[in-house]
């Protein structure tokens, strides 16, 4: 038996499932989906076309249409690319048809979760926590519907599964939502929301925003702990915008601020080797964030082999403080400097693992988003040694092509930890419950 904790619904969906919908669906944001393939693969695929074949009753179409729409290893490069493939799944939602009410949205919802909940079957998955985007407030007529649908679906369950919900907020604003999750939590149906999540683009978000809502979540979980919330928190999946040491720097605090299980995670451990010499942008605010960690952790970082020169950084601090906060630095590689980030890591680790909070690894998606093209550079080799605490999960299984069977395979096979890792993997998934970690349930 099987616990899958990183699924986002829509990333869920089978690609004869959005076949089947799309095929009978009238209104499909063709125009918008194929806008946004042109710009981020530099041509149109004939997706349109292939889901007309499949209503003509071509029976060809559906392996086409699958290869359309699994992002695989020829498509992997950015999280631009991938969102230009999964915007497939929103173009042929009821969710952006204004023309249709918030039963014909349930009743989408609904039967895309019946879809799902047989799949894991399938794959002998009885515990999956399914994380889910609505608007910013989730208090429109649609979202209501949405929620009380998943809410009511996975609260009653048919004993062979369970499932749980956790719902994405806006990284520019939770708190728009905070006072509906609380009140859903705490509703008839509260037993199946679990936690909240933080997804989507992670740049120009960094963690320390969020350390009042942070509190605000502890401070609800204290008061309620029967209906306490898991704070997801995706993180270092995705850092073209800052060096190196401040995406290390992202992961470590967004545990330190109470995040349970931290998504990706792949700037703590992805072998710095796998960058190259290279220059990449940082905006000033970022660079005095460095320099202020870099202060306040000297003594660890240097016990790592980090050198920290603390009057450089001081004087280097005061250069900046007239500087905009936007205004861009370069951040340039050699191999020293990444040796040096290496080190970096190996300490943010030790810091990691002394919160407790559980990395999310998604093999495939990390090598597909995060363009990890050698299997020897992914951050799963240098969290078990380091002794994270770490589950495996799929992530978008549906988009990827892939299982958590699949997953579980390739890390056990890459770092060559054979049927013992596998066990202790499936053990620790369900040790990581959000329900577990929050105190919900006990172990």
């Amino acid at each position: 038996m099987l616990a899958e904790l990183h699924l986002h619904m829509y990333g869920t969906i089978r690609s004869t499932d959005l076949l089947a919908h799309l095929a009978a669906r009238s209104s499909v944001q063709w125009d918008w989906y194929e806008a946004e393939m042109e710009a981020a693969f530099g041509a149109c695929p004939p997706t349109r076309t292939i889901v007309e074949r499949h209503r003509s009753g071509d029976a060809t179409a559906a392996a086409i249409f699958d290869r359309l729409f699994v992002f695989g290893d020829d498509d992997a490069g950015n999280f631009d690319r991938f969102q230009a493939k999964f915007n497939l799944l929103i173009a042929g939602s009821s969710m952006l048809a204004a023309e249709e009410g918030p039963d014909e949205i349930a009743r989408e919802v609904g039967a895309f979760a019946d879809a799902i909940r047989a799949d894991h079957l399938r794959q002998g998955i009885t515990y999956a926590e399914q994380r889910f985007t609505l608007g910013k407030d989730l208090c429109t007529p649609s979202d209501r519907a949405v929620l009380d649908t998943l809410l009511a679906a996975y609260s009653s369950g048919d004993g062979a599964i369970v499932e749980r919900l956790a719902l994405s907020l806006p990284r520019s604003d939770p708190w728009a939502a905070w006072d509906r999750v609380q009140e859903l939590a705490l509703g008839p149906t509260g037993e199946a929301l679990t936690g909240v999540d933080f997804c989507f683009v992670e740049e120009g978000h960094p963690p320390k925003d969020k350390a009042d809502f942070f509190r605000a979540v502890a401070d609800f979980n204290l008061e309620h702990p029967t209906r306490a919330l898991a704070i997801l928190y995706h993180v270092g999946e995705s850092f073209r915008d800052k060096s190196l040491e401040s995406a290390v720097r992202w992961v470590q605090e967004a545990a330190e601020l109470g995040a349970h299980r931290l998504g990706h995670a792949i700037a703590l451990g992805v072998d710095p080797a796998a960058f190259g010499p290279h220059t990449r942008p940082e905006p000033v605010s970022e660079r005095r964030d460095q320099i202020a960690y870099d202060l306040a952790h000297a003594d660890g970082l240097r016990a790592a082999g980090v050198p920290v020169d603390a009057a450089a950084l001081d004087a280097e601090r005061q250069a900046l403080a007239s500087r905009p906060d936007d205004d861009l630095l370069n951040a340039t590689y050699d191999e020293a400097r990444l040796a040096d980030v290496r080190r970096r890591q190996d300490y943010a680790m030790t810091r990691v693992r002394s919160t407790g909070a559980v990395v999310e690894v998604c093999p495939t998606s990390n090598r597909r988003i995060g363009d990890i093209a050698d299997a020897a550079h992914h951050p799963v080799h240098r969290f078990l040694a380091a002794g994270l605490p770490v589950v495996v999960s799929s992530d978008d299984p549906g988009i990827f092509g892939t299982t958590l069977a699949d997953e579980l395979a390739w890390v056990c096979h890459q770092t060559g930890g054979g049927d013992e890792l596998h066990r202790r993997l499936v053990a620790a998934s369900w040790a990581s419950r959000s329900e577990v970690l929050t105190g919900r349930l006990h172990q």
